[in-house]
């Protein structure tokens, strides 16, 4: 019973993953960004996007592109599509996903959203109406920033009905992401903010420690400065130190791992007045990349 409750449930709240096709001359987000990693047609890889169709046209989204990827699903696969973040976040807070299938995708504790698409393989799944093959998707975990349309997380490629997350940063094309849209038009020319700002890193489960603090933005000296931390895991300290190009609504500088390792990180402003910011952070040593957001205090 609990299992045909499931199927009902994902059938209801999945079904729509397929109708975002990519268009043949699809162009990614310009208002987001990836970390470096292998993005080769061959292998596994994500791209941040903005849906050009349906009721989530104009919404930030994701993709995961793997022209490998084979399935017994008459329905074919979820990959190579865009889906906004917005359809999952709506997906995940479904009551039915929250009984059923919480593991797979659900929010934990820090309001980081986390997929464990590779789990979604089986004759169960295979059998839910209209439902592709989502099981190529990897494993992904991302935030919200605020009440705007922005997002940003981690990604890896877990294979397809493995029994965990692949954590090897060797293996798994780990990668660091946000996509927003609302880019700021007109940012502020002088005076300061501070930022409540969260950091996403290696959040492989449920209840991963999220790194916290401020980021502080001087409009008229156009920086960009704070700390992030956290108790535990392989990154426990992040430091940004960035220049503001105000034109371009973006910023961009060092950032520093665990008061030593030096690293660079990039990112963008979005609403009304520089309401809420959200960009990534990248080092040789992919293990201490972060996808980091926040709004104003």
């Amino acid at each position: 019973m609990k299992h045909l409750k499931l199927v009902a449930a994902l059938a209801t709240v999945f079904a729509a993953s397929s109708v975002y096709a990519l268009p043949d001359k699809f162009e990614s987000n310009p208002d987001g960004a990836t970390s470096a990693a292998n993005t080769i047609n061959s292998e596994k890889h994500i791209g941040v996007s903005v849906v050009d169709s349906g009721d989530y046209k104009g919404k930030a989204a994701i993709y995961v592109h793997d022209e490998n990827a084979t399935t017994n699903n008459s329905k074919g696969l979820a990959n190579n599509k865009h889906v906004s973040f917005a359809k999952i976040d709506k997906t995940a807070g479904n009551i039915m996903v929250r009984w059923f299938a919480k593991s797979i995708l659900g929010q934990d504790g820090n309001n980081v959203t986390v997929a464990h698409m590779y789990k979604m393989k089986g004759l169960l799944w295979d059998n839910i109406p209209k439902m592709p093959d989502h099981s190529h998707l990897g494993r992904m975990s991302y935030a919200k920033v605020g009440d705007l349309d922005v997002y940003f997380g981690d990604w890896d490629n877990t294979k397809s009905g493995a029994s965990a997350v692949n954590k090897n940063v060797a293996t798994n094309n780990y990668t660091v992401f946000y996509s927003g849209t609302g880019k700021t038009a007109k940012m502020p020319t002088s005076g300061t903010a501070t930022y409540d700002v969260k950091g996403i890193n290696q959040h492989y489960e449920q209840g991963t420690a999220v790194l916290r603090g401020d980021l502080k933005a001087d409009f008229g000296k156009k920086t960009l400065t704070g700390t992030l931390s956290r108790a535990g895991g392989d990154l426990k300290t992040l430091g940004i130190n960035a220049n503001i190009q105000t034109a371009q609504a973006a910023f961009s500088g060092k950032a520093v791992a665990n008061n030593s390792v030096n690293g660079t990180t990039s990112g963008k402003f979005f609403g009304n007045n520089a309401a809420g910011l959200a960009g990534i952070a990248q080092f040789n040593d992919k293990k201490l990349n972060t996808a980091y957001g926040g709004a104003k205090k």
